[in-house]
């Protein structure tokens, strides 16, 4: 995970927004142009699977031996952050702000392919899941004891993602229907199998 923390850039974080907005409106026109087919629900499917699979190895991939560490919880807001802050060097505290922009990042794309994979599922059902789906992998951390924090600043920053994710969904479904109205050819969406 550190490895990816030390990626984190302002241009990195842009880029990564731009794909992830770049998806949503990839499929939301794939979806409009072919509105009979499944292939762009299922293709939405297999990405959310395969993102899970990668967000858990992410979040619960013990750093110790399971049960050999603390059970250790933050429940204030900036406990970890602040409080260690002050014993920390400047670049030590910008690893962990690092760390807290890739715990958002990880939870972008879950409301917004949730969003395609599952049509009828709203923006506040895809954010309260992926919410949800946090606090789960902050309680395995917790149950685990491996060397890893239950931290109330982990739940934020996901919520934060998932609230964007949601939102980028939204804008690509925006965006497709702005494109029908100015050019986009109805027939095309019509005559599509």
């Amino acid at each position: 995970m550190w490895q990816v923390v030390l990626g984190v850039t302002p241009t990195t974080v842009t880029l990564f927004l731009i794909a992830a907005l770049g998806l949503a409106v990839a499929l939301a026109l794939w979806a409009a142009l072919a509105p009979g087919s499944c292939a762009p629900r299922t293709t939405a499917r297999a990405l959310l699977a395969g993102w899970l699979l990668l967000l858990l190895v992410a979040t619960l991939a013990p750093t110790q031996p399971i049960g050999s560490g603390d059970a250790t919880v933050w429940w204030r807001p900036g406990e970890g952050l602040f409080e260690l802050g002050a014993q920390l060097e400047p670049g030590e505290l910008a690893m962990l702000v690092r760390r807290q922009i890739a715990n958002a990042a990880l939870f972008i794309p879950v409301p917004l392919l949730l969003r395609f994979a599952v049509p009828r599922a709203s923006a506040a059902l895809a954010f309260l899941l992926c919410v949800g789906l946090c606090l789960v992998t902050e309680t395995a951390q917790l149950l685990m004891r491996a060397g890893r924090i239950a931290d109330i600043d982990d739940v934020m920053c996901a919520a934060a993602g998932a609230a964007i994710g949601a939102g980028l969904a939204l804008l690509g479904r925006l965006a497709v229907a702005v494109m029908r109205r100015r050019g986009l050819p109805r027939r095309a969406v019509r005559a599509a199998p």
